[in-house]
């Protein structure tokens, strides 16, 4: 199985192909492609190759290498060595007559003579290389940064810097942007040895924007070179600014981010914070990356001069001094070069000044001095003047004023270069352009409008002016010629949009007949749903009645068996009776169950219509506890109070019984709904009651719902028996309710329903209805 590396890799070979030509494909490629190609890793790559037998793809995958790792500094493997591989590009190339074949001979020869050690020669040979590809157009942006590394091995820091502007100048004519970015990165870096961190840090910017079009991973390693040299200049803020994300970045797309965390312990010992600076330094050695960009021999030697520092800082000389005997046992070893980034000389000066031993200290800072100066770093030589200056004024002031001197000219030519805010003159530039094209593109977008109102102002005038004349003739032409037939066809339009009106009215009323009474028989399901609960309360009691006195007569009957074959008359005779008793009982709970099925059917059956004297007492008893129980099934923990007064004198009414039952199902269970959402509010000291009451009012009677709960609000009563009209939330009620008890009550049976209501006290309905001798 291959890793992902390799899959990736495999898909960047095929994208790969766009690149071998600047041409107009290679111009459309996306950025994935890009990423995918520059990205690659070079191990990965010659694991793809070794898997490749046919010539043309192991040429492809040879070239893709070349442009990645053009040089042995990117090669970690020991067989095949970097030279073997070129050597085969190079013989391929030549085989398939390929452009390419001269830049690759020449890589050939450099990287021989990189190997011999025999720079200078090696360096021609590279450039040489670099033209090559130059007249074929094609992008080579890390064979240009590798032709640092034998510059500075040369130590020739201005022939750099003439030769890498040359080179920006003849790629910034041709747009060739992958080889523009490491030209600005190598001018970064000479003018940064120089000192002139304005300078420097305007071409990294610059080098940073055009990595990311194509090469993430340098992306943010240059974005953490930002934030290193702000940390250099002393401008902390703007380096964490920088180097937080570049962390980041790098760790996320496996880069090394050992360079940005020494950084930034570097900007934490600036800041006297050691603890965050400790920390860091612990991320930094144990940081990883799999392309192992920095060795861990030189890890290791960084951290231990920088953990000296702290040491040093914090006042533990004695705790400082193993590590920077490991450090420098380190840079011994590996020719470790002194730098920025390794200050190991000066932190030996600094151990040996707190130990009081001021001849050793004398020794390192020169040695720091004179190493800096050898390698052409502006910034460490003042950084040490300065140090030499403070280290013999208090032992030596002679010796110290020509040190304070150097120092003081050289510090003033780098303050003309920077200016005094610390902040590279590139970021203040691109600031003030996109500030002015911001302004600039406000006040064209501004007279755009203006221009574009003066437009349509004009072409809503010549519009008007031209309809006000095609209407003028309109007008001319029917009141002369067309008002006959338009007449006639008015005539004719009207009829049939009467006649396809009265066609929607009658479907219309016909399809809202129907809904009506599926609506009247959804509420009187529910109603019957209501009702199911109580009613399997109420028939609950007789079952569980005739259960126990079916078992006690089960045994009776066993007693009584007994005591007749024990020839116990007295007993038997006894024990019969019981038995005779029980059945008795079991009868009438049997019809009291059966009268509570019957009154269940009866209200479920579609009324007829038929009118029957009617006891309203019993009705309203008998709706009232139905629906009492039904919603005490439902929730266990309600309990009301139920207030009953019934006019004992009360005459039969002609009604259909399961029609006024209905109404007052509805009412009660309104009453009920009421006094349990006040209930449910928490108001203290709050009982819930429920009443009815019944009277005869001159020649008929009247049935009176009362509740205690929250009442109806004055502006919800005028419209309480409109249809679907409801308080409750979506899904509690269909709001037909009591506009169906308001239909039966005034159409059915020619009665009245009103309501009566204030808030916070309650609401009362009252039901009239004729008595059966007024009729």
């Amino acid at each position: 199985m291959f890793s992902p590396s390799f899959y990736r890799v495999a898909a960047g070979l095929v994208l790969g192909l766009l690149v071998l030509g600047r041409g107009p494909v290679a111009a459309q490629q996306s950025a994935a492609a890009r990423y995918l190609y520059w990205e690659a890793d070079p191990d990965s790559l010659r694991q793809v190759l070794s898997g490749q037998q046919a010539d043309t793809a192991r040429l492809r995958t040879l070239m893709h290498l070349a442009d990645v790792a053009p040089t042995a500094t990117y090669w970690t493997a020991a067989k095949p060595t970097h030279v073997e591989v070129m050597a085969e590009a190079a013989r391929l190339s030549k085989r398939f007559r390929r452009p390419e074949q001269c830049a690759y001979r020449l890589l050939v020869s450099g990287n021989r003579l990189l190997q011999a050690n025999t720079v200078a020669p090696a360096l021609d040979s590279l450039r040489a290389a670099v033209a090559a590809f130059d007249r074929l157009g094609r992008p080579i942006p890390t064979l240009l940064g590798a032709l640092r590394a034998p510059y500075a091995t040369l130590n020739q820091p201005e022939a750099q810097a003439r030769y890498f502007r040359t080179k920006l100048a003849y790629y910034q004519q041709r747009g060739a942007t992958e080889n523009i970015a490491p030209c600005l990165l190598a001018l970064s870096g000479h003018y940064l040895s120089q000192g002139d961190y304005n300078q420097s840090l305007s071409y990294t910017l610059q080098e940073v924007a055009l990595y990311r079009s194509f090469h993430r991973l340098a992306y943010y390693t240059q974005l953490a070179a930002v934030g290193s040299r702000y940390a250099d200049w002393g401008n902390t803020a703007k380096a964490l600014h920088y180097l937080q994300p570049a962390v980041a970045g790098l760790r996320q797309r496996g880069g090394d981010p050992f360079l940005p965390y020494i950084s930034m312990a570097k900007v934490y010992v600036r800041r006297h914070d050691y603890p965050a600076a400790l920390r860091t330094l612990d991320q930094a050695l144990l940081s990883s990356s799999k392309r192992n960009v920095t060795p861990p021999g030189t890890k290791k030697a960084n951290v231990f001069v920088l953990r000296s520092a702290v040491l040093l800082a914090q006042g533990h000389p004695k705790e400082a001094y193993p590590l920077l005997v490991a450090a420098q046992h380190l840079a011994d070893s590996l020719q470790l070069r002194l730098g920025s980034f390794l200050e190991l000389d000066a932190t030996w000066a600094r151990y040996y000044v707190a130990q009081g031993d001021a001849a050793r200290a004398e020794m390192f800072w020169l040695a720091a001095y004179h190493k800096a100066r050898q390698f052409h770093s502006t910034p460490l030589q003042l950084a040490y003047l300065r140090e030499l200056t403070r280290f013999y004024q208090p032992r030596q002031p002679a010796k110290a004023a020509p040190y304070a001197v150097v120092a003081m000219a050289l510090a003033d030519s780098l303050d003309t270069r920077e200016g005094a805010l610390h902040v590279a003159r590139y970021e203040i530039e691109q600031a003030d352009r996109a500030q002015t094209s911001r302004i600039a593109g406000l006040r064209q977008a501004q007279q755009q409008d203006v221009a574009r109102a003066r437009r349509q102002r004009w072409v809503l005038g010549g519009v008007l002016v031209v309809l006000a004349l095609i209407g003028g003739f309109a007008f001319l032409l029917w009141r002369s010629n067309q008002l006959k037939q338009r007449a006639n066809a008015l005539l004719s339009q009207q009829k049939a949009e009467i006649q396809a009106q009265r066609d929607q009215t009658a479907q219309a009323l016909t399809e809202l007949r129907a809904t009506q009474a599926q609506l009247i028989q959804k509420e009187k399901m529910a109603s019957l749903g209501e009702l199911t609960a109580g009613i399997a309360h109420e028939i609950q009691n007789p079952l569980n009645f005739v259960n126990n006195f079916s078992e006690v007569s089960a045994e009776l009957v066993e007693e009584l068996q007994e005591a007749l074959a024990a020839r116990d008359t007295a007993e038997a005779t006894a024990l019969a009776t019981d038995v005779a008793q029980n059945l008795t009982k079991i009868t009438e709970h049997g019809r009291r169950a059966a009268a509570i099925v019957k009154g269940m059917l009866e209200h479920s059956r579609t009324s007829a219509g038929e009118r029957a004297p009617t006891d309203l007492n019993a009705l309203c008893q008998e709706y009232l506890r139905l629906t009492y129980q039904g919603l005490r099934a439902k929730d266990k923990s309600f309990n009301a109070t139920l207030e009953t007064k019934l006019a004992a004198d009360l005459p039969l009414v002609d009604a259909v019984g399961s029609d006024l039952g209905r109404v007052l199902l509805n009412l009660f269970g309104n009453a009920f709904y009421a006094v349990r959402q006040r209930q449910l509010a928490g108001e203290p000291g709050y009982a819930p009651v429920v009443g009815v009451h019944t009277r005869r009012v001159g020649g008929g009677v009247e049935i009176r719902v009362t509740d205690n709960g929250a009442g109806v609000p004055d502006d919800i009563k005028a419209k309480i028996f409109q249809p679907f009209f409801t308080t409750k939330p979506p899904g509690q009620g269909t709001g037909l309710g009591l506009s169906l008890s308001h239909d039966i009550v005034t159409k059915g049976h020619g009665g009245a329903l009103a309501v009566e209501s204030h808030e916070g006290q309650g609401t009362a309905f009252s039901l009239m209805l004729p008595s059966a001798s007024a009729l």
